[in-house]
């Protein structure tokens, strides 16, 4: 389904929402969709404050289809049009309204748990406001169209699609799905750059030799690199020299002392202090545990 027509499908119906309230059980799930919904407001009394909606921790993903809201966030006053989506927290010192004489067509999904309330910290770091891809917002809306036709009957239902929602932004607004905007065009200093990190991930690379690889100042070379490749050169280098780790821990029969040379690490000790940071898990234990015994690609 591409993005007009899960956008037409919430068009079609009437505005409206679907809240679900489960019970607590055994299971103590940390990501719940709470309720989700499709709205085209010209009614100049939406405005909502957000220190004045409760006590209980909960977040909003609000996508602007149509037309234009205002928000405060933090002493910043915000235009939202279409295609951007607000990420709120709540409570917090935020206001979104309806301008006077405006209309303001969208979705939203509002969730609430443990794991949802870390995510969207880490998604506000980049702002209150993200400009997705249109995939992604295929697969968001898709999440609040499943909502409003019944598709979140049971807890683990609502926990799936709240997982799902938050893995999306995971991959689009923190860089850990490796990946860039769909059509985007890299400039050509970029792409100098990303081919030395590729071709020699295990030499002494430094930022400032990216930049000069680049053309560009350090200080416009890490900010165009970040704004291309959703995060920081730095962070770029070392995610690829931690997958070259893996893999040579998975694939070759070398001590990790001569894995961490390979991957540009002169320390040992350190090389392992990072690897169990990327990864959760020591160097000799992701070997020899099994849990990643497959080849990139293949299950175990």
């Amino acid at each position: 389904m591409s993005v007009t027509s899960v956008l037409a499908a919430l068009q079609e119906r009437q505005a409206g929402g679907v809240s679900l309230a489960f019970p607590k059980d055994r299971l103590r799930l940390h990501a719940m969709v709470t309720s989700a919904g499709y709205d085209r407001c010209t009614d100049p009394t939406y405005d909502w404050h957000g220190l004045k909606r409760g006590e209980s921790p909960f977040v909003l993903l609000q996508h602007t289809i149509a037309g234009q809201g205002q928000l405060r966030f933090e002493g910043r006053r915000l235009q939202l049009h279409p295609g951007d989506t607000m990420l709120l927290t709540f409570p917090h010192d935020n206001r979104y309204w309806l301008g006077r004489g405006d209309s303001w067509e969208f979705f939203w999904i509002i969730l609430n748990g443990r794991e949802i309330m870390r995510l969207w910290q880490e998604f506000l770091a980049s702002g209150p406001v993200a400009r997705l891809p249109p995939e992604g917002v295929e697969r968001i809306a898709a999440t609040c169209l499943a909502v409003l036709e019944g598709e979140a009957a049971t807890p683990a239902q609502a926990s799936a699609l709240a997982y799902g929602v938050a893995m999306e932004l995971a991959d689009r607004l923190t860089g850990s799905g490796g990946g860039r905007a769909a059509g985007a065009t890299r400039p050509d200093g970029i792409e100098r750059a990303l081919s030395l990190c590729h071709g020699h991930p295990g030499e002494p690379l430094d930022v400032a030799r990216l930049a000069r690889a680049s053309g560009y100042s350090r200080y416009h070379f890490s900010r165009l690199f970040a704004e291309h490749e959703g995060v920081s050169p730095a962070r770029y280098l070392m995610r690829l020299r931690m997958e070259e780790a893996s893999r040579l821990l998975r694939l070759e029969d070398v001590p990790v002392k001569a894995v961490a040379h390979r991957c540009g690490f002169d320390d040992a000790n350190y090389f392992a202090k990072v690897f169990r940071r990327f990864y959760g898990i020591a160097p000799t234990d992701f070997r020899r545990s099994g849990m990643f015994s497959g080849r990139p690609g293949e299950t175990g």
